[in-house]
């Protein structure tokens, strides 16, 4: 019986011992959802950090969204990190709000 709960608890030891990651600098982790961004990056914390990103331009939003199969496309806002879009797809229509920084749809709703 000492045996076994020997053998277990090295099995336990070992397994918490190998979840450990070796080098945890390069850890990124950050908030946000069409607002302002707050991050932690490898031991500083950052607030709109860009990483040398430019957001999408309105051009590249309508390429985007084409590919998607909308059409009609017209704009309602253009700042900030969201685009406030109306657009056509299927014969009905939508209001997406497309994230400026990457392009996707964030929120879709039939309008």
């Amino acid at each position: 019986m000492i045996m076994k709960k020997t053998i277990a608890a090295a099995l336990v030891a070992a397994s918490a011992l190998t979840a450990v990651p070796a080098n945890a600098g390069g850890v990124s982790v950050e908030f946000g959802f069409g607002g302002p961004a707050f991050g932690w990056h490898g031991g500083h914390h950052d607030r709109d950090r860009d990483h040398g990103r430019r957001n999408v331009s309105p051009r590249e939003v309508r390429w985007i969204l084409q590919g998607r199969g909308y059409h009609h496309i017209r704009f309602l806002d253009r700042r900030g990190a969201i685009y406030q879009v109306r657009a056509r797809k299927n014969g009905r229509d939508f209001f997406l709000v497309v994230s400026a920084r990457n392009g996707d749809i964030v929120a879709r709703h039939r309008a």
